[in-house]
């Protein structure tokens, strides 16, 4: 009886619970008032976050290891300084840095979410605000060294060859799945009056 329960409150805590949590999530409809400005008329949409052609590039993350050292979660303020951290938690123009913690609902278009195990490096979120232009990606996983000289993160150049006409390397296609995938992740879709409101 006791080593039951040992093991079925545990299993009932880690197990049932989140999975009825998570039975219940859905979409949000936007109010008339609350429409952002990209025209988006649910939360989450899964237009904008079906993560463009990366499904691959998703797989090549995954693959390489990249969950080891960078989370996608943006913690709330009591659990950590996420959201107060400059362009981890959003965008950096317009909206005047519009910041919040991820919900859910942000992983419900996602086959398999990648949330992470460490912060050794920073939060992936929202890189695709913070690094928008395709060969900073590429520079930055080919030589992290060169844009941040104390960083930990490990060069990715086996992801690259030599060019033909032999003056540089270019990216194999798993490269340029990686930044497509990296490029894609902004998880700030505005949440509409009915989310916040749920409970």
């Amino acid at each position: 009886m006791g080593l039951g329960i040992c093991f079925g409150l545990p299993w009932l805590i880690l197990v049932v619970v989140p999975y009825l949590s998570a039975a219940k999530v859905g979409t949000f409809a936007y109010s008339e008032g609350d429409h952002p400005e990209d025209g988006q008329k649910v939360y989450p949409d899964p237009v904008s976050q079906r993560y463009g052609s990366s499904d691959y590039g998703r797989q090549v993350y995954a693959a390489e290891g990249c969950a080891y050292c960078h989370t996608q979660v943006i913690r709330p303020t009591y659990a950590g300084p996420d959201m107060w951290i400059p362009g981890w938690a959003g965008r950096e123009g317009g909206k005047e840095n519009f910041a919040r913690e991820t919900q859910p609902e942000d992983y419900v278009t996602e086959p398999v979410a990648l949330l992470g195990y460490q912060r050794i490096g920073p939060d992936l979120s929202n890189v695709g605000h913070r690094i928008t232009d395709r060969e900073e990606m590429h520079r930055h996983l080919r030589d992290p060294r060169e844009l941040e000289l104390e960083g930990g993160m490990p060069s990715f150049r086996h992801l690259y060859r030599r060019s033909l006409t032999g003056e540089g390397v270019e990216p194999t296609s798993r490269a340029d799945a990686l930044v497509d995938y990296l490029l894609s992740l902004k998880k700030d879709q505005p949440l509409p009056a009915a989310y916040l409101s749920r409970n």
